[in-house]
């Protein structure tokens, strides 16, 4: 038999939107870019467990509520200081480019996490 699987969230970091940028990306459309500054954790643009790489989603949370429309946001880019790099650690500040969602603003939380599977013992 096998054993019921849940699935848990775990969050790696969380940031604070200090500033948004309108850029133009490459395909000539107007997308935003969050300035931010790790006040938790990390912010992974993937993450590597052992072999198996984990998915990393990100959320965006205004007055303390999960924004509509920006659960399991990816990241298209992540950069510190023009570099394009793997993470970001807590006190470190980096631009966040969220796949699909224009609509951050100053103040806004973002949160990095993964959904994790978790065996239940019975």
């Amino acid at each position: 038999g096998h054993l019921p699987v849940e699935y848990t969230t775990r969050v790696h970091g969380k940031a604070n939107v200090q500033a948004v940028f309108e850029v133009t990306d490459k395909n000539k459309a107007s997308v935003s870019v969050a300035g931010l500054r790790v006040m938790d954790g990390n912010l992974f643009k993937a993450k590597s467990i052992g072999e198996k790489p984990l998915l990393c989603f990100y959320r965006v949370l205004r007055n303390g509520d999960v924004v509509e429309g920006s659960e399991k946001l990816k990241s298209s880019s992540l950069r510190r200081v023009k570099e394009d790099v793997d993470s970001v650690k807590r006190g470190e500040e980096c631009g966040l480019q969220l796949d699909g969602f224009n609509e951050l603003e100053e103040g806004d939380v973002i949160e990095c996490y993964s959904i994790e599977e978790k065996r239940v013992a019975i």
